[in-house]
């Protein structure tokens, strides 16, 4: 309560989540960034993993979705590794990926992945990932 007995939570201002997004496919970054615009979320798209880590770095976002094959130093599955080891748990991590074999989903499991969606993928099904772990 504040000093006129009002919640003093209820005056705090929600802050927008931020996304970032790391995709080298120019059609799927655009069509992942239509979907996010649809929620009022703050993101920030690159399409390589080599400015991947220092963008997290100053970016700080809430979540970050993630290509498994990409050009640069790291494929999805180092960069989600070298997140982890930055961010433990404090980040959340989707793979947005083309591979979705058993063996694909028990590799994003071992680098610590939240979530994991295959390409094609649905707006609906990207929303509703995205709304489960931004909760």
């Amino acid at each position: 309560m504040d000093v006129n007995g009002r919640d003093a939570t209820a005056m705090t201002p929600l802050r927008r989540r931020k996304i970032l997004v790391v995709e080298d496919s120019e059609d799927t970054r655009k069509l992942i960034l239509a979907t996010l615009k649809l929620r009022d979320f703050e993101v920030v798209a690159i399409d390589s993993s080599d400015t991947a880590l220092a963008q997290f770095q100053t970016y700080r976002p809430d979540l970050v979705l993630l290509d498994v094959m990409m050009p640069g130093r790291l494929d999805g599955v180092g960069l989600c590794r070298e997140i982890r080891a930055l961010a433990g748990a404090s980040v959340k991590i989707a793979f947005v990926s083309g591979k979705g074999q058993t063996a694909d989903f028990a590799t994003g499991r071992a680098a610590r992945a939240d979530a994991y969606i295959v390409k094609p993928f649905s707006p609906i099904k990207l929303l509703e990932t995205v709304d489960g772990l931004l909760v």
